[in-house]
């Protein structure tokens, strides 16, 4: 959450003349509500469900750059679905960085919603302690504050064309 998955998603797809999706973006389109809302109505739970049958969906596309929630990967489905059709990558920033870009954010997020600059700190580390293992079974983890869109792009085409894949 915060490390620029979508910016960077639109941009590489872009530069790899690819189509883009946006797992947050479809599943408020197919629930017709925004993820905030989803959680408040109908719980996390429910959200995870929607994400994991929107990202198996778009499990058949090729020639697609997906962006995923943060805790998109976070589970043996998920990451094996995410592994088995493309290259996984790891927007990797600390929690400091994630907590600066999130409290300037105008996002609503619904795991860090109304905390306080020290309580966000804390919910921010704890995600990332949580997430991390799952984070790092990534194809690829890149420095999210110093690699550019460029280099990471190039680096994910290598790993595309690596898996036998056309760009």
């Amino acid at each position: 959450m915060g490390s620029g998955k979508s910016t960077a998603g639109r941009k590489m797809a872009s530069l790899l003349h690819w189509n883009y999706s946006d797992i947050d973006r479809l599943v408020e389109e197919r629930e017709g509500c925004s993820v905030s809302e989803l959680f408040a109505r109908r719980g996390e739970n429910y959200f995870r469900e929607a994400e994991s049958e929107v990202l198996r969906s778009l499990s058949n596309r090729s020639r697609t750059v997906v962006a995923c929630g943060g805790g998109t990967p976070c589970s043996p489905a998920n990451i094996e679905v995410m592994k088995s059709t493309g290259v996984v990558v790891y927007l990797k920033l600390t929690a400091e960085e994630l907590t600066e870009r999130l409290q300037k954010s105008r996002t609503v997020r619904p795991l860090i919603h109304d905390a306080g600059s020290d309580e966000m700190k804390m919910k921010v580390e704890g995600l990332l302690e949580s997430r991390t293992c799952w984070y790092e079974m990534a194809d690829l983890t890149v420095d999210g504050m110093n690699d550019t869109i460029e280099e990471i792009t190039a680096r994910v085409a290598d790993m595309v064309r690596a898996k036998g894949a056309f760009l």
